[in-house]
């Protein structure tokens, strides 16, 4: 697993997720209308692992955005199933 962003036009995050095939993801993200750029953040890393660091950065961009999530995270813990 590797965490990655997807970000704006402007270089700010409309999404932080985890994924074992970058390329396959950022192909679904356009098919389901998310525009924006795939940046992958982390090497490869256990699911234990990527589970954390993902509800850390959804956490840490809550401190500095009034409480709210990246516009495309729909879950505060990132909402992935196991």
């Amino acid at each position: 697993m590797q965490g990655y962003s997807l970000r704006d036009r402007k270089g700010q995050p409309t999404y932080y997720g985890v994924t074992n095939d970058p390329s396959r993801r950022a192909t679904e993200h356009k098919q389901d209308g998310k525009r924006g750029k795939l940046n992958v953040e982390t090497r490869p890393m256990s699911r234990a692992y990527a589970r954390r660091w993902e509800a850390q950065k959804l956490a840490r961009h809550r401190k500095t955005h009034r409480g709210k999530n990246p516009v495309h995270n729909k879950t505060r813990s990132g909402g992935w199933k196991s």
